[in-house]
């Protein structure tokens, strides 16, 4: 730097302020997901203890018998299955159908 130069002047650096001891002491986000948990934890658990009982499943040619949990369950597995293997079959169309506009429009275009 040359001394005929004035000195530039640097803004202050604002430091980012001390947390409040109320800050550190009640953390909101930490909290609300703890009870949600326990609230989540708790509704699965009463879903079990009513849904024990045993149902009668018939199929074409066998039948058996299981909790209702356990057909909640089944239910709660084939239906996200199914609904990610449908998204799978509607994206592969859209692609597919976006490929063949594309080669429409280069068709077009020679």
């Amino acid at each position: 730097m040359n001394e005929n130069e004035p000195a530039s002047e640097q803004a202050p650096v604002d430091e980012p302020e001390a947390p409040s001891e109320l800050n550190e002491a009640w953390q909101f986000q930490l909290w609300s997901k703890l009870i949600l948990l326990i609230v989540l934890v708790g509704y699965g658990i009463a879903l079990v203890v009513a849904n024990s009982a045993k149902v009668k499943i018939s199929f074409l040619f066998a039948s058996i018998n299981v909790s209702k949990i356990w057909l909640i369950l089944l239910c709660l597995v084939l239906g996200l299955l199914s609904g990610v293997l449908l998204s799978q079959v509607y994206r592969h169309r859209k692609v597919k159908q976006a490929q063949l506009e594309q080669r429409a429009e280069q068709a077009d275009k020679s």
